[in-house]
């Protein structure tokens, strides 16, 4: 004869019902209809199981777990979450503010200098995967910052784009009234021999683009001397 499956009455059926009925989570809600029909109609596990749609080793298990530890067995937290985590949202997004405001500077940042910082927090060390998941769940990439000359007039620069129309048109009230040829508009640049500062990629939240300046460095030789 198969043993009868039943359950302790921690709650009454009527509670059991409601939450089997009104419980938000899927995994909860099934866990009590099998609490249910062990509790009001005891019999064996394999047609609980059938009834429930679940396999008979899980009947075994809740009924087992619910028996010695009542409510508390079924409200779990659930899987998946970051129920191990080493710092909470919040605390990962103060460890990143110092980081936030050099890379609206354009200061590098790297994986290894927030890996120091997580680490002296959090007391130990930690695998680089930790930090490049902690960036990518508060939206960082990695991308080169924008590079501008440190002699450059910003002032200057969008007046010439606002005027740029005007001085063409200007220039070309200069020339000879009787020449029809079509004006080409053409740039001029000079060429130097020298170091150029590449500025290198650099993790930065997300929306952000940092500017720092590119400075050519100039190395001239006077009979054979470098200086």
């Amino acid at each position: 004869m198969a043993r009868i499956t039943r359950a302790v009455p921690h709650l009454l059926a009527e509670e059991v019902k409601a939450r089997m009925k009104n419980d938000p989570r899927s995994w909860c809600r099934q866990r009590w209809m099998i609490i249910y029909n062990a509790l009001i109609d005891p019999r064996d596990a394999k047609a609980i199981a059938k009834h429930v749609g679940v396999s008979v080793h899980t009947v075994h298990q809740v009924i087992s777990t619910y028996n010695r530890l009542g409510v508390a067995a079924i409200e779990t937290p659930g899987k998946g979450g970051r129920h191990h985590a080493y710092l909470t949202v919040e605390e990962e997004r103060d460890l990143l503010f110092p980081f936030f405001e050099r890379a609206e500077k354009g200061e590098l940042t790297t994986v290894a200098q927030i890996k120091r910082t997580f680490e002296e927090q959090v007391g130990h060390e930690v695998d680089e995967r930790t930090i490049a998941r902690l960036l990518k769940r508060h939206e960082w990439r990695k991308l080169v910052p924008r590079p501008f000359h440190p002699q450059a007039e910003k002032e200057k620069q969008i007046q010439f784009k606002q005027n740029f129309k005007k001085l063409v048109e200007d220039a070309i009230q200069t020339r000879d009234p009787t020449d029809q040829r079509p004006v080409l508009v053409m740039a001029q640049d000079e060429a130097c021999f020298g170091r150029i500062s590449i500025p290198k990629r650099s993790w930065v939240p997300k929306h952000k683009r940092p500017f720092v300046p590119r400075q050519i460095v100039r190395e001239y030789t006077y009979g054979g001397t470098l200086k």
